[in-house]
């Protein structure tokens, strides 16, 4: 595959067939069984957990095995308090916006969520299933393009970073679906893209998942940041 226009579609296609059967799979189970009544904590992992599933899938058969080569590497070789400080700040100005400008939609998919749930299944699992998908299969099908990009700040950002960030923004537009209002799921779709440029970013740097799915971590608690005081 060539041509690095195919290799960007087909990398597309995959993510969305991703997202469209683990929807799919989710409403199929929810509608015919009484699976999710029975075990509560399933209904609120299952969508992330299918996608988790299906991106190591296809990871594996596209890779042959070769894991390694879509950021299954263990690799703290990353400037971890700067990433970690960058990645809250962006998360708690997002949400801000969101607060002072746009207002508390009147839908809130985690609403019925605890804290300590929000912690397990928002900040950590959603962060470690959506890096999977855009930062393992996505980018990763795609780093054999990583050469085509600009230089920003003395930095290069490749086309492959560049898809996988604007996919992860993206997804989150499925959020209109559930009745969450526009301008709320606009900045969200701006911010997950800046938050996949940073995470994709280092992730091509150290051909780890790892201090991706920290990016994420810690956007997601910095958008949670204003809830926290809140709370306290």
């Amino acid at each position: 595959m060539k041509h690095p226009l195919l290799r960007i579609l087909v990398a597309i296609i995959l993510g969305f067939l991703i997202l469209v059967i683990s929807s799919m799979l989710m409403m199929a189970i929810s509608g015919n069984t009484t699976l999710f009544e029975n075990i509560p904590f399933l209904k609120k992992t299952f969508t992330h957990t299918s996608m988790l599933l299906l991106s190591i899938l296809l990871i594996f058969i596209i890779s042959k095995g070769r894991l390694r080569e879509y950021g299954f590497v263990w690799n703290l070789n990353f400037p971890l308090a700067k990433i970690i400080l960058i990645s809250l700040l962006i998360g708690f100005i997002s949400a801000s916006i969101n607060k002072l400008f746009i207002g508390t939609s009147a839908v809130n998919p985690a609403a019925g969520l605890s804290f300590l749930e929000k912690i397990i299944y928002i900040w950590f699992w959603a962060s470690i299933c959506e890096e999977v998908l855009t930062r393992g299969l996505i980018q990763g099908f795609l780093d054999p393009l990583k050469h085509i990009g600009f230089k920003f700040f003395k930095h290069h950002i490749s086309i492959a970073v560049i898809v996988g960030a604007v996919f992860f923004g993206a997804m989150h537009l499925m959020l209109l679906t559930m009745g969450v209002e526009f301008f709320t799921v606009l900045n969200i779709v701006i911010f997950g893209i800046i938050l996949g440029l940073i995470a994709g970013y280092q992730k091509e740097k150290t051909n780890s998942l790892i201090p991706a799915i920290i990016v994420h971590l810690c956007f997601n608690i910095g958008g949670s940041i204003l809830f926290i005081i809140n709370l306290l």
